[in-house]
């Protein structure tokens, strides 16, 4: 028979081998500090935090303050991209200031519960991997494309343009020089955010894909309690001690997967409470957004270049609250199968105390897992249909404007 022995693997670089390449580009974007933090790296991402991140939607906004040729047309063009880089202002800050509370959070993939499977259960954490790294580089890619065809668009503009009308103490279409300053710093400010965007949303939806996988994990566990055992048991030449051996090692395994259960609530817990306010904040922003959005859609020629940077903007806006909103609805389904994995086990040949234990796990386990925004919306797909409910009600009113 082949033995189902859960051991510890060797996943020091879990959270590397699925998130490598979100945490590379917020290090260098300056929104995950390294272990030891020094003075030049904290120096350096509040410098990139201010002049980029948070400037550039300020003057954005002070160009319509103090346009005095201002129309919707004009409003409308800038308005979705300062809801969106308004938006990283808040969201960015808790990366900012709270960066070993976030790194703890992440790492916390790495607790020797979550590293205890088996072979068979090994193929969970490799799909659980390929899943995350593909929806990084397939985000992060939606976002570069975003960021080139909006960067690219005023160079085939008749007179200077940059990509996003700011307000500046100069007049940069007199000056080859100052345009191409101009151009750059606008460029790096907004990609900034988009790139530091583009690797912060599939991180923090996919530790909820995470959490999914070893809810499957659990679940397995529990479904082949005991299967193992049968050849300690024939071993032992008197039947009541192998009985005996048999129902003290099944109970240990029981407890094992109790606390499996509670490493797993406490990593949702935490979850939520460091990621919480940053999901809400893009949920609130994607409503103007995607609305905004689809405003300039309808008014612009279909397939200009303008037109084609909208919707793939577009489509980035939906695929971002998408993703946290699938990975939340998964959670939630997979906690809620946990009671039919225990019945699907042979919880009749158990004891009393082993069948105890799983009743009280069993009735834990009753409890929703469901993650939150703020406290207030659930990561759910319902949550999707009403942001964009919400979005299409906003149209509405600005299309009878």
């Amino acid at each position: 028979m082949v033995q189902r022995r859960r051991t510890p693997h060797n996943t020091q670089q879990l959270v590397k081998s699925i998130f490598g390449v979100n945490l590379l580009v917020m290090r260098v974007l300056g929104f995950y500090p390294p272990r030891k933090c020094g003075f030049l790296y904290r120096l350096y991402s509040v410098v990139v935090y201010c002049i980029f991140t948070f400037l550039i939607p300020v003057l954005s906004t002070l160009y319509l303050i103090t346009d005095p040729n201002l129309n919707l047309d004009k409003v409308a063009d800038s308005a979705f991209i300062i809801c969106q880089l308004g938006c990283f202002i808040i969201k960015m800050l808790p990366f900012l200031l709270n960066g070993k509370e976030i790194r703890e959070s992440i790492y916390m993939m790495e607790h020797e519960a979550f590293v205890k499977f088996t072979r068979e259960q090994e193929h969970i954490i490799q799909d659980c991997r390929k899943m995350c790294r593909r929806t990084s580089w397939l985000f992060l890619s939606f976002c570069s494309a975003c960021l080139t065809t909006w960067a690219i668009t005023p160079l085939f503009e008749k007179e200077p343009k940059l990509p996003i009308d700011v307000w500046l103490p100069y007049d940069f279409g007199k000056n080859k020089k100052l345009y191409l300053i101009s151009y750059l710093y606008t460029f790096a400010g907004t990609g900034s955010g988009a790139l530091s965007n583009g690797a912060i949303d599939p991180l923090i939806a996919g530790m909820a894909y995470f959490a999914t996988c070893q809810i499957k994990i659990l679940k397995d566990n529990l479904q082949h309690l005991g299967k193992h055992l049968e050849t300690e048991r024939n071993n032992n030449e008197n039947p009541h001690d192998a009985q005996n051996l048999k129902h003290e090692l099944i109970y240990s395994q029981i407890r094992n997967c109790v606390y499996h259960h509670n490493v797993i609530i406490k990593f949702v817990e935490n979850y939520e409470n460091v990621f919480s306010f940053v999901v809400f904040t893009q949920f609130c922003a994607s409503v103007l957004v995607i609305c905004i959005c689809c405003f300039r859609l309808s008014q612009m020629t279909s397939f200009s270049m303008s037109f084609v940077w909208m919707a793939i903007f577009l489509c980035t806006m939906l695929s971002e609250i998408f993703l946290y909103c699938i990975y939340g609805t998964t959670l939630f389904e997979e906690n809620s199968t946990l009671m039919q994995a225990v019945h699907m086990g042979k919880w009749y040949e158990y004891d009393q105390k082993s069948k105890k234990s799983l009743i009280v796990l069993m009735e834990r386990s009753k409890r929703p897992m469901v993650v939150t925004a703020g406290k207030i919306l659930d990561l759910s797909l319902e949550t999707f249909t009403t942001i964009l409910r919400r979005a299409y009600s906003l149209l509405a009113v600005l299309k009878n404007y």
